[in-house]
């Protein structure tokens, strides 16, 4: 089990378990101190929620076919 106590450690396991990064063997550690630490749930609701809003509040530029097929091109040269 790695070091929960600085904010920083626990920081990068929470976002390695937003990012489908964090080892298995990490994973039952981080969702018990998630279940039964205040601090750490909050911690860990606070990040989810910003990247929820991200993910459904930030447009994301579109890119033309044209753009696409450009690239795809450059790629296969």
């Amino acid at each position: 089990m790695r070091d929960f106590n600085t904010g920083m450690s626990l920081k990068k396991q929470i976002n390695l378990f937003l990012d489908n990064e964090l080892p298995s063997a990490d994973y039952q550690d981080l969702m018990q101190r998630v279940a039964s630490d205040p601090r750490t749930n909050k911690i860990f609701n606070r990040e989810k929620d910003f990247r929820d809003f991200v993910k459904n509040n930030v447009k994301r530029p579109s890119v033309s076919p044209g753009f696409i097929q450009n690239l795809k091109d450059r790629i296969h040269n």
